[in-house]
Parts: C-alpha cells; sequence; structure tokens
C-alpha cells in the first residue's frame, strides 16, 4: 500500500511535538511493515529538501509561517498525484489542509485534538481566529472520509462539531519501550517530587501547576519541582516561578529518554493542567513507571486515567483542588501506592504496536485494500 501522509512538520523539526512523535511512531511502525509512506511537510533551515527517517521518505516543501496549507493543492496536483496513492493520511494537526477538495484519492482524517477557542490562550487574536474559522468546515469538508481520533475525547469533540459518530475510530497513543521492570523496583526521591513533563506553552496553563506549587511549599518545605521541557513560554514560566517565592522549582529543559524514564519514576506525582489536549502521553508514561497522575479533568486529559483508580482528576483551573490533590499525594501514601499499582497495569495496554496495527487496519479499509 502506498499512503501519503500530510502534516506540518515531521518530528526533527524545531517545533515538533506530540503529534509528530505520534506520526514517527505509528507511521515509522507502517513503513517497516514494507508499506511505502511518504510525508509532506514543511521544511527548516539546515534540514534536507528530501530526506528518509525511520523507514518514511520526508518530502520538505515550504516554511511553518508562510501558509502552508495553501501549498499543499498545487504541490499535490504538481508532483504527487503521479505517485498514485491508495489513501491519503490528513492530519489535522491545528489547521486542516482540506484534502478532500483537492485530492482523487480516499481520504482519512487523524485528529489529536481540536484547539477551538483555546487557540486565543496560545497566540494573537488574528491568527487564533484564522485557526478557529480554519476548523469550523470539517464536517463538511470531510463528511465522507473516515477519522481517527486519539482519544474519546475527541471523538465527543468532533461528534459535536457534526461528524457522524460511526465515521470515527478511536485509536489511543502508545507508550514507547522502557527498563519498565528495573525502573519500577527503584525507590522514589526521599523527598516529596513533583514533575511536569512536556512542551512549554501558553495554552498548557502550567501557571496553575507553580501556583499550586506554592501554596504547597508553606506547608511542605522540603517539596520540590521540576519542569522538564521546552518552548517559547519558557521565560515566562521561569520569571512566573521567581515572582512565586516558593524556590525549589527547576526547569531542566529538553532530556533525553533515559533521564525521562527516571524522573519520572523518582517524582511521588506529575501533574498536567492543560485546559484541552488530544491525549496527555506523559500521563501514562508516568503510570506505566509507577507514578501518579495528577490531571485537569479536561478533554483528552481524563482519558489518561481513571479516576480514583489510577491518577486523579481536578476541575481545571482550581488551584486549591490541585494544591489538595498534590497533598494527598504526600499524606496518604498507601493510597498513592494503591493508584500507582492500578496505574501501572492499565499503562501496559498503551503500545504502538497496536496503534500502528489499527491505524493500518482503517487505512486498508479505506483504500479498498484490506486484507
Amino acid at each position: 500500500m502506498r499512503v501519503l501522509v500530510i502534516n506540518w512538520q515531521d518530528w526533527t523539526h524545531p517545533f515538533a511535538g506530540g503529534a509528530e512523535f505520534h506520526l514517527r511512531e505509528v507511521f515509522g511502525r507502517i513503513a517497516r511493515l514494507g508499506h511505502r509512506v511518504d510525508l509532506l511537510c514543511t521544511g527548516y533551515p539546515g534540514a534536507p529538501n528530501d530526506d528518509q527517517l525511520e523507514g518514511i521518505n520526508i518530502l520538505r516543501r515550504g516554511q511553518r509561517y508562510r501558509l502552508f496549507n495553501y501549498l499543499v493543492p498545487g504541490l499535490y496536483r504538481r508532483i504527487l498525484r503521479h505517485n498514485d496513492y491508495d489513501v491519503i493520511v490528513d492530519d489535522l494537526n491545528k489547521i486542516p489542509f482540506l484534502s478532500p477538495l483537492f485530492a482523487d484519492k480516499p481520504v482519512v482524517a487523524l485528529v489529536h485534538h481540536l484547539l477551538g477557542r483555546t487557540a486565543y490562550h496560545e497566540t494573537n487574536p488574528a491568527f487564533a481566529t484564522y485557526v478557529w474559522l480554519g476548523e469550523r468546515p470539517i464536517s463538511r469538508v470531510y463528511r465522507h472520509a473516515p477519522f481517527i481520533a486519539v482519544s474519546k475525547s475527541t471523538e465527543d469533540e468532533l461528534v459535536r462539531r457534526g461528524v457522524r459518530r460511526e465515521q470515527i475510530t478511536v485509536v489511543p497513543n502508545g507508550i514507547s519501550d522502557g527498563p519498565f521492570d528495573e525502573l519500577i523496583t527503584k525507590e522514589k526521591s526521599p523527598t516529596p517530587l513533583f514533575v511536569y513533563l512536556g512542551r512549554l506553552k501558553r495554552y498548557k496553563a502550567i501557571e496553575l501547576i507553580l501556583e499550586a506549587f506554592a501554596l504547597l511549599s508553606d506547608d511542605y518545605q522540603d517539596a520540590r519541582l521540576v519542569i522538564a521541557g521546552d518552548g517559547d513560554h519558557r521565560s515566562q514560566l521561569e520569571r512566573r516561578a521567581a515572582a512565586t517565592g516558593a524556590g525549589r522549582i527547576e526547569f531542566i529543559g529538553w532530556i533525553g529518554e533515559e533521564q525521562k524514564w527516571e524522573l519520572l519514576r523518582s517524582a511521588w506525582a506529575l501533574c498536567y493542567t492543560s485546559p484541552n489536549e488530544g491525549w496527555g502521553i506523559s500521563s501514562l508514561e508516568a503510570q506505566r513507571v509507577g507514578t501518579v497522575a495528577i490531571v485537569s479533568d479536561a478533554p483528552g486529559l481524563r482519558d489518561t486515567i481513571v479516576a480514583g483508580e489510577t491518577g486523579w482528576a481536578v476541575p481545571h483551573g482550581d488551584v486549591q483542588s490541585l494544591v489538595a490533590t498534590m497533598k494527598r499525594a504526600i499524606s496518604e501514601p498507601q493510597e498513592r501506592h494503591r493508584l500507582e499499582l492500578a496505574g501501572i497495569e492499565r499503562a501496559k495496554r498503551y503500545t504502538w504496536d497496536a496503534a500502528a496495527a489499527e491505524t493500518l487496519a482503517v487505512l486498508e479499509t479505506a483504500s479498498g485494500k484490506s486484507v
């Protein structure tokens, strides 16, 4: 089978995030099964126009901030339509490409999450309006296309936007391999340690964690908070952390896989307070190594736990509830341990091999090449 994936960027791009990580893990596996996978995306300084990574043929054309979505129809008609693809995957990552309007092949829409008005928390009002308007015609343009949603929350949001539920297959993200059995035997940090792991973006509302930790540290002065990850909101967050006067807040930037797993295991809890996510993979990663996740009761994040059984969910934006739950992670070690054990077992079910197999099944059905 020949597959064309259209996304704004590949996983080597400086602004790559969870959607690109998903692309690498899922479509890299599909390519290694013997299918041809081409990725059309934007370029960046120093990157070759044509590349092959993880078995995927990468075609970098245009730039991220030059309305790449308007270039895609012309690129397809002039160059790519001659490649005789069996199916096209339109990765609806922020601004959709509306490929059913120009493609002459079956289209599958892959959706992590729809930004909606959340875009106004991340960028200027003009561009946020552009993103919001770009999402409006999805149900009409893709009315004949099958959808892949990465969570039940994303499925529900698509249905609210007018997509028929029978069009949608939920295929959750997986978890990368790690030395899980070895890690689970290791001791936690000797003093309370809370962790955030992910991109540092405005819309992720990491300020809520900083504010809650400042209140928590009044009672638990040996507690620490580590912020792992990077992004264009880092400097503002560092200033906000300094203004709290809490101390013991450390920004460590991007970390490698080994350090990531060690950090997640040593934490007493991971905190994730975004108002809207497609999934929230670091929540599952924390649970896989026996660390409880405290998440906003928000789309995507609520799908990564079973509230009260494998993790804790707090009302989004309720700092006092977040503080109270962080205190539970410290003061109720037996309850925390119960959730940790249940979280390990549940997280084992989420693998990239399963995500790739389920995605491939949707592509084969859409292309008429089901085996």
